[in-house]
């Protein structure tokens, strides 16, 4: 009698392990599925961005028929306000016990602490970012700044309005530098032609 439950026991584990088995087979090859359909979506966004013929010029670009009142200089100056804005808004909720605004804040000040650092403003391609892939990376950070409430979840509480505010600033500063006058005088010729 325990020599049969024993063996209806293992029959019991056997059919379990297959069962198992047989839906770990299952996962995989979901997964392996999934995996194929995200990379093929994959190559049909790039191939699609691609055709858009979309690169590092085209939001300053977009841009072009708005007057140009801000030089790479006064842009660089600008940058150096807008970091210490948002930095400076970061202490500012930490102290006050706002910590998912102040989060929000240090992401952008450090974002355009990072790209200012290595942005060649003057055009003479000391510095790995040109200043037109600089204004594509502005219209990033306007974004993150304007998502930043909702991202960090406080779009309903009153620090969202200086992340509003900002975004709509940056703006501005995209539509009205002259993004021409920061390129290097052979990039400046070849795109005139």
């Amino acid at each position: 009698m325990a020599n049969t439950k024993n063996q209806e026991a293992n029959s019991t584990l056997n059919q379990a392990a297959d069962y198992a088995r047989e839906a770990a087979d299952r996962v995989s090859d979901m997964g392996s599925r999934v995996a194929g359909n995200v990379k093929e979506m994959g190559r049909q966004v790039q191939s699609r961005i691609d055709d858009m013929d979309i690169d590092e010029t085209t939001i300053p670009d977009a841009f072009r028929g708005a007057p140009k009142l801000i030089s790479p200089r006064v842009h660089a100056w600008l940058d150096v306000a807008v970091t210490t804005y948002f930095l400076g808004l970061g202490v500012w909720f930490a102290v006050r016990g706002k910590g998912r605004a102040a989060a929000a804040a240090f992401v952008n000040g450090s974002m355009v602490a990072g790209v200012s650092m290595l942005t060649d403003y003057d055009g003479d391609g000391k510095k790995p970012i040109d200043f037109k892939m600089h204004g594509t990376m502005d219209a990033v950070q306007m974004t993150m700044a304007g998502l930043g409430p909702m991202m960090h979840g406080f779009a309903g509480e009153p620090e969202a309005k200086y992340f509003y505010t900002q975004a709509a600033n940056e703006l501005g500063v995209i539509a009205t530098t002259d993004w021409d006058a920061g390129m290097p005088r052979q990039g400046r010729r070849r795109r005139a032609a």
